[in-house]
């Protein structure tokens, strides 16, 4: 299978057509070459080092979540340009997904952080709409205590969360987007009292304590491993 052919299996199992999503994603095979795929990897980030460790370790199809148009100023694309050649000098090709990675309700990052956190056999429903799609999940109908959510989320992410706002102790009603997410409008809405992100702007902050929300962000690289790892798993079983 070659890297255009595995792009199409990819975008397949994504259902990538049927999503609207910001102009820099550009969801779909962004740098490719003819030669058959023989090792798939993945990145979060489609940087100048995630390129060259795929090199060093022979990956020729590399899967990411955040592909290399972000940005036009003319640093970005004096960067694009040193991502690309780069790439294609090692022979890498780069399949990006954005918010079809987010969505996927088995494959994405925000039902794989909502597992990794222990909260799967919970009731269950999609939250968290971005470009008209649900790209995260609420939970309810438990009781969790908020300082052991915070305990599982240092350790799946390996780092220290930083816990804003002003909720309850006890969290009854919990929303999971994974990234960059801070809008409250739809935590109200949905009546949560404790949303986990991996990050969000200082309004957002500011307007969480006010309105007795716990904002608990666990990074935004770091929340969202999940999906690429397990659409790379996904293709090396296909």
């Amino acid at each position: 299978m070659n890297a255009k052919e595995l792009a199409k299996e990819c975008d397949r199992i994504l259902e990538t057509k049927k999503f609207r999503d910001y102009p820099g994603a550009r969801n779909g095979l962004q740098v490719s070459h003819n030669k058959p795929v023989k090792k798939v990897g993945w990145a979060v980030d489609a940087d100048i080092e995630s390129i060259r460790r795929a090199g060093k370790e022979k990956v020729d199809f590399l899967v990411v979540h955040h592909g290399l148009f972000w940005g036009n100023s003319a640093l970005d694309r004096k960067m694009r340009v040193k991502r690309i050649r780069e790439a294609r000098g090692l022979g890498v090709a780069i399949y990006s997904s954005h918010l079809p990675l987010d969505a996927h309700y088995e494959l994405g990052n925000s039902i794989g952080l909502l597992r990794a956190l222990g909260l799967g056999d919970s009731k269950g429903k999609q939250f968290g709409i971005a470009m008209g799609r649900a790209i995260g999940w609420k939970v309810e109908g438990g009781r969790w205590k908020l300082r052991d959510l915070v305990n599982r989320l240092n350790r799946v992410t390996g780092r220290k969360a930083v816990v804003l706002g002003r909720g309850p102790k006890v969290c009854r009603r919990i929303g999971i987007v994974t990234g960059g997410f801070g809008d409250l409008d739809q935590v109200v809405k949905a009546q949560l009292d404790t949303l986990i992100t991996g990050e969000a702007d200082y309004p957002t902050e500011v307007k969480a304590k006010e309105l007795g929300i716990n904002l608990i962000s666990g990074g935004h690289r770091e929340t969202e491993v999940f999906g690429v790892k397990k659409l790379v798993e996904a293709v090396r079983v296909c």
